[in-house]
């Protein structure tokens, strides 16, 4: 599986918007329906927005749901971040687990289209 490498296809430092995380969408599907996996390399990168973590965990959703997979694992590789709380509370509310993965990768799983149960916020 060939990472997604982000600065290569956004061509900005910081990524802040929902618009920067949905051009994205065309080599996210391609890896999750081929592989069942992404893995998003953010090097090069300096920050990222949780509406940019949000929107690419709504694409991956989406993804998800497209290819028939019940789970997907995805690798955020070289983060210009630690994983906080508020990344953590995002992907509850995507039905994902968060965990830290060395120095600086997320690891990603359990993707579910909406929230992982009802009423959950």
């Amino acid at each position: 599986m060939r990472p997604v490498e982000v600065f290569k296809h956004l061509q900005r430092k910081i990524l802040v918007t929902r618009g920067s995380a949905a051009a994205l969408r065309p080599e996210i599907d391609a890896s999750i329906k081929a592989d069942g996996q992404v893995v998003l390399d953010f090097t090069g990168i300096d920050a990222v927005t949780p509406s940019f973590v949000d929107e690419i965990l709504g694409i991956i959703d989406d993804a998800r749901a497209d290819s028939s997979r019940r789970e997907l694992r995805v690798i955020f590789r070289h983060t210009p971040t630690s994983l906080s709380e508020k990344f953590v509370a995002i992907g509850k509310r995507h039905g994902a687990k968060m965990s830290q993965s060395g120095a600086d990768a997320w690891e990603i799983t359990n993707v579910t289209a909406g929230p992982a149960s009802p009423g959950v916020e």
